[in-house]
């Protein structure tokens, strides 16, 4: 019974009901950034951080592909990781928002995903809310990115 139960744990975990969306294939597929002789040593770790964020995130796909994880695992990586780490090697706000704008694109297309496996009963409520969690933070971080750089341009507007 133990043994049929476990069986069937797998099974269920090895379920891989739907592929992977568009923008979550061209997050994971984004190409590794490159490394300067010359890179001041924080810009240097940055890039180091997000390959290897980069490298994670394809690995996790394969598993995913391969039936080993679920849905919510890899975008979890994705969004904690991923993107984050991207986001770093930015400073400028418009660079920001267009990565934070990728970011939330993710997770809504990562949302429709779960709620259609949560009624198939694939996935639980709660990976879907810790989903949406995660996708309104971003959008809080990117209205916060999009008013700064607003409140710049217009002061940069009056600005004689």
């Amino acid at each position: 019974m133990i043994l049929w139960a476990s069986g069937l744990q797998v099974s269920l975990y090895a379920q891989n009901p739907t592929k992977l969306t568009p923008k979550v294939i061209a997050a994971i597929n984004a190409p590794p950034v490159e490394l300067k002789h010359d890179d001041p040593p924080l810009l240097r770790v940055k890039k180091e951080r997000f390959n290897a964020a980069l490298k994670e995130a394809k690995a996790r796909a394969d598993l995913y592909n391969r039936g080993f994880t679920r849905i919510p695992e890899l975008i979890e990586m994705v969004a904690d990781r991923l993107f984050p780490a991207e986001l770093d090697l930015y400073d400028q706000p418009e660079q920001k928002a267009q990565v934070l704008q990728r970011q939330l694109d993710v997770y809504r297309e990562a949302e429709a995903n779960l709620e259609k496996q949560v009624k198939d009963g694939l996935t639980t409520e709660a990976d879907l809310e810790r989903l949406r969690y995660g996708k309104f933070s971003v959008e809080m971080e990117l209205i916060s990115v999009k008013n700064g750089q607003e409140n710049r341009e217009s002061k940069a507007q009056t600005t004689p």
